[in-house]
C-alpha cells in the first residue's frame, strides 16, 4: 500500500502569541534596519565635544545631536532597502486576539518572514546594512496594485513577493520601475504564464524537473539499455512526460527511447540483454501501485532489469510496503531537501527556536535561504546585483539556487536535486 505522509506542524500557543505581537508591530508596513548606530563615546571619538571649549551644556547636546543625525543619515545613505510583502492577512483579524485559523492563514507569511529575518541579521553580524520594510499584502488584488505605486515601495532595491500567482499579475501589471527586481519567492506557476521581464522565480517548475531528470536519464543510459516513457496521459504525466523524449534526445542522440501508454505496451518493449530506464509522470497511487507489481513480476520471473524515475511529487509518498522497491534505485527529483543532521541546519533551528520559541518551517528555510542569496549578492555587489544573478549559484538549507535568463519572463530556478529511494527514505544523491 502506497500512503501519503502528512508534514503539517500543529499550531502551538506560542504562535498565536507571536502573531499578535505581530499583528501589533506591523500594523500594514513595519521597518527593520539590521545592524546598530551608535552613539559617538564621550572619551576622544570624533565629534566630542571638550568639556573645556566654553560652550553650554546645551550647545554640546545640540552638536551631538547634529552629529548623530549626520552620522545615522549617513548610515541610511549605506543601507540597501528590500521590501517584503506577503499575505499576512492582519486585516482579517477580528479583535486583539487572533483565533487559531487566523494563525493557520497567516502561518506561511509569518513563517518566511522570521526566516528572512534571520537571514538579514545573520549577514548584518558580518557588516551589511539593510533597511527591511515588512508589507502585509492581504492577498488582495487592489491591495497589490495599490502597493505598487506606494511610498513604501518607491525606493526598494528588492522586492520580495507578492507570494500568490494572482497577487504577482496584479502587482507587476502596476509597478512601473522594471530595472528593480521582482522575486517570486513559492509560486511554482511557470515563469512564461507570468512572462513579467524583472521577475525571479525561485521555485523550480514541473519544465525545469523534467528537462533535469531527462539529462539525468540519457547520461545513466548504455549501449544495450532502453528508455520507456510510461505515461498514461493523466494531467500529472502530461505535465512532466510530455516532452521528455525530446529533451532526453537532445542530451544523447543515441538514445533508444520510446513512449508508452499502458503495462502491456511496456512489457512489449522491454529489453533482456540492458537495463529498462522507466520513467513514470502519474502520482495515481493505484497506476504507481500497478506498475511496481508488474515490475516485480518481469523481474523475479524474466530476470529484466530495471531504473525506475518518478514525478517530484514521489517524495511525498511512502513506499515502505515494497520489499523489492530498493531493487530499481527510485530516483526522484526535489526542489527542497532539508538535511536534518547538517552542523548549518542545526544552527539555524536552533536560532530559530531561541528568537520566537517554534521550530522552522519549509517556509522558514525558505525565508532564509531567500535572504542570504540576495542579501549577499546586493552586499557584495551594490545596485549592480542582478547582473550577476546567472553567474552565482547558491545550495542552502532548504533550497538550491541557480538562474537561467529569458528576457521576456525573467529569471528561472533550475536549482533541482536528486533523491533515491533506500532503505523506506529519500536521500539525497
Amino acid at each position: 500500500m502506497i500512503s501519503v505522509q502528512n508534514h503539517q506542524r500543529r499550531l502551538s500557543g506560542n504562535k498565536i502569541a507571536l502573531a499578535v505581537a505581530l499583528a501589533l508591530s506591523l500594523a500594514s508596513c513595519t521597518t527593520k534596519k539590521t545592524g546598530v548606530l551608535r552613539s559617538p563615546s564621550s572619551k576622544g571619538e570624533q565629534g566630542t565635544v571638550s568639556n573645556n571649549s566654553g560652550k553650554t551644556a546645551a550647545e554640546q547636546a545640540e552638536e551631538a545631536r547634529k552629529l548623530e543625525a549626520a552620522k545615522a543619515s549617513e548610515s541610511l545613505k549605506n543601507q540597501k532597502s528590500i521590501a517584503l510583502l506577503l499575505p499576512f492577512q492582519l486585516n482579517r483579524i477580528a479583535g486583539m486576539r487572533p483565533t487559531a485559523e487566523d494563525v493557520k492563514r497567516s502561518a506561511l507569511a509569518l513563517d518566511f518572514y522570521q526566516g528572512f529575518q534571520l537571514g538579514l541579521e545573520e549577514l548584518g553580524e558580518k557588516g551589511s546594512k539593510f533597511s527591511l520594510k515588512v508589507i502585509d499584502s492581504e492577498d488582495d488584488n487592489f491591495r497589490n496594485t495599490s502597493l505598487a505605486a506606494s511610498a513604501s515601495i518607491k525606493n526598494a532595491n528588492l522586492i520580495v513577493g507578492p507570494v500568490y500567482p494572482k497577487e504577482i499579475r496584479a502587482f507587476s501589471q502596476a509597478f512601473k520601475e522594471k530595472n528593480i527586481l521582482q522575486i517570486s519567492p513559492l509560486a511554482a506557476t511557470l515563469a512564461s504564464e507570468f512572462a513579467i521581464p524583472n521577475l525571479v522565480s525561485l521555485t523550480p517548475s514541473i519544465r525545469a524537473h523534467s528537462e533535469i531528470m531527462a539529462k539525468h536519464v540519457a547520461k545513466q543510459y548504455a549501449y544495450g539499455d532502453v528508455v520507456l516513457v510510461y505515461n498514461i496521459q493523466d494531467g500529472d504525466s502530461k505535465q512532466f512526460l510530455d516532452n521528455f523524449a525530446s529533451e532526453a534526445l537532445g542530451y544523447n542522440k543515441s538514445l533508444q527511447i520510446k513512449v508508452v501508454t499502458s503495462i502491456a505496451e511496456l512489457n512489449e518493449n522491454l529489453v533482456v540483454a540492458g537495463t529498462n530506464h522507466i520513467v513514470c509522470g502519474t502520482t495515481n497511487r493505484n497506476q504507481i501501485r500497478a506498475l511496481l507489481a508488474n515490475m516485480d513480476v518481469q523481474s523475479s520471473e524474466s530476470g529484466y532489469a530495471f531504473k525506475l524515475y518518478g514525478h517530484p511529487n514521489w517524495a511525498k509518498l511512502s513506499f515502505e510496503d515494497y520489499t523489492n522497491i530498493d531493487r530499481y534505485e527510485l530516483t526522484v527529483t526535489t526542489s527542497t531537501l532539508v538535511d536534518e543532521n547538517a552542523e548549518r541546519t542545526r544552527r539555524f533551528n536552533q536560532k530559530y527556536k531561541n528568537k520566537f520559541q517554534v521550530i522552522p518551517s519549509d517556509f522558514s528555510y525558505k525565508g532564509y535561504d531567500a535572504a542570504i542569496y540576495f542579501g549577499g549578492l546586493i552586499a557584495k555587489y551594490g545596485d549592480d546585483y542582478a547582473q550577476h544573478l546567472v553567474k552565482e549559484t547558491y545550495s542552502g538549507i532548504n533550497s538550491d539556487f541557480s538562474f537561467d535568463y529569458f528576457p521576456e519572463w525573467g529569471y528561472v530556478n533550475r536549482g533541482v536535486r536528486f533523491m533515491v529511494y533506500r532503505n523506506n527514505s529519500f536521500d539525497r544523491k
